[in-house]
């Protein structure tokens, strides 16, 4: 049998861990039950959250702790703090929660995620493209693609970033399919810093090409051509031109 020391001692660990623990997650369930009550409609948009001290006071925790919970909630568009005046409910904005998402979708396995999901996203809008486009769905994805060289022959890679978003975008308005689009415009943000992570490859390759060779002028073609098999090979080019392998596929 142990000592009666260290029992005490053991039990004295423990309690310190579980405390620890608690003080760790005080704020997530603080953070949890005033966004489980926005998204419940407790508070409506425009609607003002009670005091710091008053929710210090109904959680039983300090200030530092609702404070944490309540730059979280921010984080989030959930609310808006204003100096001095306190915090108010905002009406949720998917497209401002994705945005702060994406920012942490960037790791090199999430890379390839985002890729994978584009490649399968994005070949069905081509395909679906390819019967419903029109003239001036073309007429725009020229202008773009003119654009783009331009960007490719002063070697403006931010902006060739925006403008092969843009280009995707305008093939998935192709579809004439306004759920598709607003999918696409949704992920917007994690879309664009995809694309401008792979144009910044793109361009240590650019200088090798001659008219004619650009991938995204072929996946025009492709697509104007109704060619399922040469659109498949451009995506899988422009997705994963870093993978020979995979390009083999």
């Amino acid at each position: 049998m142990l000592p009666l020391s260290a029992v005490f001692f053991i039990y004295r660990a423990v309690t310190m861990a579980i405390e620890k623990i608690k003080k760790q997650n005080v704020s997530d369930t603080v953070f949890d039950a005033l966004r489980q009550e926005i998204i419940n409609r407790a508070f409506q948009a425009g609607d003002k959250l009670p005091s710091m001290a008053k929710l210090s006071e109904q959680f039983g925790v300090s200030i530092a702790t609702i404070k944490v919970a309540l730059q979280r909630l921010n984080a989030l568009g959930l609310i808006e703090t204003k100096t001095g005046q306190g915090s108010f409910v905002l009406a949720f904005n998917p497209y401002h929660y994705l945005n702060q998402m994406s920012d942490f979708l960037l790791s090199e396995n999430e890379i390839n995620d985002i890729a994978e999901y584009r490649l399968h996203f994005e070949l069905t809008i081509a395909e679906l493209a390819m019967k419903k486009a029109k003239k001036e769905n073309f007429r725009k994805m020229e202008l773009l693609l003119n654009q783009m060289e331009e960007c490719r022959q002063k070697k403006d890679v931010a902006l060739h970033g925006d403008l092969d978003y843009q280009f995707h975008l305008e093939i998935c308005k192709a579809t004439q399919n306004n759920i598709f689009v607003l999918v696409y415009e949704l992920a917007g943000k994690i879309f664009h810093k995809h694309a401008v992570l792979l144009n910044e490859q793109f361009f240590k390759m650019a200088v090798k090409q001659k008219a004619g060779e650009d991938v995204h002028l072929r996946l025009f073609r492709a697509i104007r051509d109704k060619d399922a098999k040469a659109c498949r090979k451009c995506y899988i080019e422009m997705l994963y031109f870093s993978d020979p392998e995979t390009q083999r596929g």
